[in-house]
């Protein structure tokens, strides 16, 4: 028979049914760690399109986006001037045109096409869609491997002048391309 007093036993039993109840509230033994919270990206800013001036003075259609403020065409040609269409009119009527192809879904692709035999700019939802909205015209002599290759630039983030073009070089230049790799003013 042991000769440890009552007390001690029960001090002893106590402080073992303890540290049992302390390590069956922690899983056995094992540690419970809650998930870690999710993290999401912030919500995409769907560009906002506007005609505004550079720094120099120069029309220019800009896209707003989470970046900042993007340069897409600086109006410098005064090739339609004589008509009407000064490069302030042109980018005051095509910057609209960006914002609304945009609203509806169409400004996933820039492409070149035709309408009323004049050379266009204009909108693509998808590869397969001719000119879903045209944003603005070119000069009936542009050199199609000209645009060709400006389109191209574009997506590469070059910022320039109205974009000639003609013929039957089909270019289709990711929007979201365009906006990645164009610097902020």
């Amino acid at each position: 028979m042991s000769t440890q007093p009552f007390t001690s036993k029960l001090f002893t039993w106590s402080s073992l049914a303890l540290l049992t109840l302390g390590l069956a509230s922690c899983g056995g033994g094992s540690v419970s760690v809650s998930p870690p919270p999710t993290t999401t990206s912030p919500p995409t800013m769907t560009p906002r399109y506007f005609c505004g001036q550079d720094a120099q003075g120069t029309y220019t259609t800009y896209a707003e986006t989470s970046k900042g403020k993007q340069a897409i065409i600086r109006w410098r040609s005064e090739y339609f001037s004589k008509s009407g269409y000064t490069p302030e009119v042109r980018c005051k009527e095509a910057s609209p045109r960006f914002q609304q192809a945009a609203d509806n879904g169409q400004l996933e692709h820039i492409t070149n096409g035709t309408q009323n035999n004049l050379p266009v700019v204009c909108s693509a939802s998808n590869k397969t869609e001719a000119c879903g909205m045209m944003l603005f015209t070119l000069r009936p002599e542009d050199d199609p491997e000209t645009v060709r290759q400006m389109l191209i630039d574009l997506g590469k983030g070059a910022v320039m002048d109205p974009i000639p073009q003609s013929g039957s070089y089909k270019v289709y230049i990711p929007m979201s391309e365009v906006l990645q790799n164009l610097p902020v003013e």
